[in-house]
């Protein structure tokens, strides 16, 4: 499938908005407190505040890697992305265990670097995806067509602003169909996530009946 077929079947191409500045933002001055623990931990200096700066660093980076997966609705069904937040909710629990003494600093040091280094990988894998997203009119009344669809995960057939459908051509490279309102106007988006190039998108088989969605999409219209 390419891009030119995409548009002859009623769909056209959507431009996402990047927003690595919002996420950037609050992780920079996540990596204030960490290296402040690190410090800390170094010279043995107010030790006792360690805890506390090390769960400030977790929920700044938590804010961030919030940030990152807004600009793209489902960036969550990817493994990558998933991991790397459950960890980083994760290292704030750690900090509470550091400041009951129940596991050691040097764990809190490095669990926490650690799950940064998987968010910083997980944000990178979302602003250098190719944003292969594509819109048609839909009617909110309108069922999507499941028999036009193959080895899909469908989890709605009605129209929602969440997942509606999911075919995973790896934990990290996936496609998915959800409904999207702007206004008085309704949408339904074909999103292809995890690829990065052209070339990758017309390799991908997407098991779609295309000329389907197109009629349905020209009866919603009549």
């Amino acid at each position: 499938m390419n891009i030119r077929k995409m548009r002859k079947f009623g769909w056209r191409t959507v431009q996402i908005e990047p927003r690595a500045s919002m996420a950037l933002f609050p992780m920079a001055w996540g990596f204030l407190p960490l290296a402040f623990c690190w410090l800390m931990w170094f010279t043995g200096a107010s030790d006792e505040f360690i805890p506390w700066f090390g769960a400030a660093s977790m929920l700044l980076m938590l804010m961030g890697g919030l940030a990152g997966v807004s600009s793209r609705i489902g960036t969550l069904n990817s493994s990558k992305v998933g991991v790397a937040l459950v960890s980083i909710c994760f290292g704030v629990m750690v900090w509470a265990l550091v400041s009951q003494h129940t596991v050691s600093v040097l764990f809190g040091l490095i669990y926490s670097s650690v799950s940064i280094y998987l968010l910083v990988k997980a944000l990178d894998f979302i602003f250098k995806d190719g944003g292969y997203v594509f819109e048609m009119k839909w009617d909110v009344k309108e069922r999507i067509p499941a028999d036009a669809l193959f080895e899909w995960d469908i989890k709605s057939a009605r129209f929602t602003q969440s997942c509606m459908a999911i075919k995973r051509f790896s934990g990290n490279s996936f496609a998915q169909i959800y409904g999207f309102v702007q206004g008085e106007s309704v949408f339904l988006r074909f999103d292809v996530f995890g690829c990065q190039t052209q070339e990758q998108f017309k390799k991908l088989d997407f098991g779609m009946d295309w000329p389907k969605f197109r009629m349905a999409d020209i009866t919603q219209e009549e």
